[in-house]
């Protein structure tokens, strides 16, 4: 297993899809074509607000994702890749965001088709605000990944994220848990070669 590769999500590029007005029946009335028209229209609106409300959400601008949930957009809708707001949100460390989301009732622990949490993608960075705002709306902090059983200590000890770590530890993640591999958090950071990160593991494993 490779260790040096980034936990990526990836960036997402949503393309809105024009709607063509055509029919086979020549004798529709100008009402007709013009009902049909604003249906087009409206369609077209709604992929572009999706398309804004998971950027904002990505890139941490709040009113379009306010303004989207409030408008009816469905908080759990998934982008082409599979990941909600709250997941695009917590990648970046949006932890404003994800207050809101998680105040409209976003789920916390819904997962994408590895199985991974906006926890976990939370601890690749050095986002400790938005780790503490999950992990008080009752993230789980020792979730299983169904890529290589990856835990969300396991993700920031692989980044040297010694803070979201501790965070982790003091609200009961279990250092002692292995991947698939048989390597644990330790592993990863000696690894890496994380220093500080390894120094805390070792001190904490039971």
């Amino acid at each position: 297993m490779n260790r040096n590769k980034k936990y990526y999500i990836g960036l997402v590029a949503i393309m809105c899809v024009g709607i063509a007005c055509q029919s086979p029946n020549k004798n529709k009335t100008k009402q007709e074509e013009s009902t049909e028209i604003q249906v087009s229209e409206g369609a077209k609106a709604l992929q572009v607000n999706m398309a804004n409300y998971f950027d904002s959400a990505l890139n941490g601008n709040i009113e379009p994702v306010q303004e989207a949930v409030e408008s009816g957009i469905d908080i759990e809708s998934r982008n082409e890749n599979g990941y909600t707001a709250l997941m695009l949100a917590a990648y970046n460390g949006h932890h404003h965001i994800l207050k809101f989301l998680i105040e409209k009732g976003a789920k916390i622990d819904a997962v994408e088709s590895l199985n991974r949490t906006a926890l976990m993608f939370a601890c690749t960075g050095p986002f400790e605000q938005a780790v503490e705002v999950l992990i008080k709306a009752g993230a789980d902090v020792n979730a299983i990944d169904g890529h290589e059983n990856w835990t969300p200590v396991m993700f920031a000890a692989g980044e040297g994220q010694l803070q979201v770590i501790k965070l982790l530890v003091a609200n009961g993640a279990d250092l002692s848990k292995v991947d698939t591999d048989g390597e644990s958090a330790l592993d990863f950071a000696k690894s890496k070669g994380h220093t500080a990160t390894i120094e805390y593991l070792q001190a904490n494993m039971k």
